[in-house]
C-alpha cells in the first residue's frame, strides 16, 4: 500500500460517522430506568402493603470510553435488609452494560443483571451469578422473588 492509499484510508477512516457518546450515556440511563420501573411495577403490592419500601439514590459513574454521568442506584429495603440494585456500566466486555444485584452486607452472594442481545434497543436483561457465571436465569417476577427469598433464608432466619 502506498503513502497515498494509507493517507486516503486514514481521511476515510476520519470521517466515518462518530458515536454520540451524550446519546449512548442517555439511553443507558433510560434503558436502567426502564429495569427499575419493572421492579417497581413488580413489587407494588408489597410496597403497598408497607413490607417493602424502594428508594432511589444518586451514583455518579466514570466510564473510560463514556466520560461521567449521574444515574440511579435502587435500594429496595425491607426491614432492616436492604437489597441494593447498584448500575456499574454501559461499557461492559461482551455486554451492553451490567447492574449488580445485591444483599446489603452480603457482597460474596452478588448477582450480575446483564444487557445481551445483537443490538442495544433490541437487548434484554439476563441474571447471572458473580461466582458462577455459566449459572444464567431468566429476568423475570418469580426469579428474582427466588433470589431475595434465598437472601432472606440464609441472613436473617
Amino acid at each position: 500500500m502506498s503513502l497515498k492509499d494509507k493517507l486516503e484510508k486514514i481521511n476515510k477512516e476520519a470521517s466515518l460517522p462518530s458515536i454520540d457518546i451524550e446519546n449512548v450515556k442517555k439511553e443507558w440511563v433510560s434503558k436502567v430506568e426502564k429495569l427499575y420501573n419493572q421492579i417497581k411495577d413488580w413489587f407494588s403490592s408489597y410496597i403497598d402493603d408497607g413490607l417493602f419500601d424502594i428508594v432511589e439514590k444518586s451514583k455518579i459513574i466514570t466510564e473510560e470510553n463514556l466520560g461521567g454521568y449521574d444515574i440511579k442506584q435502587l435500594e429496595c429495603k425491607f426491614g432492616k435488609n436492604c437489597l441494593v440494585i447498584e448500575p456499574m456500566g454501559r461499557d461492559i466486555l461482551g455486554a451492553w452494560g451490567r447492574v449488580d444485584v445485591y444483599f446489603r452486607g452480603n457482597k460474596s452472594d452478588k448477582y450480575m443483571l446483564v444487557l445481551l442481545g445483537e443490538e442495544f434497543n433490541s437487548a434484554a436483561w439476563h441474571l447471572l451469578s458473580f461466582q458462577d457465571k455459566s449459572k444464567r436465569m431468566e429476568w423475570n417476577k418469580e426469579n428474582l422473588e427466588k433470589l431475595i427469598e434465598n437472601w432472606i433464608d440464609k441472613n436473617t432466619f
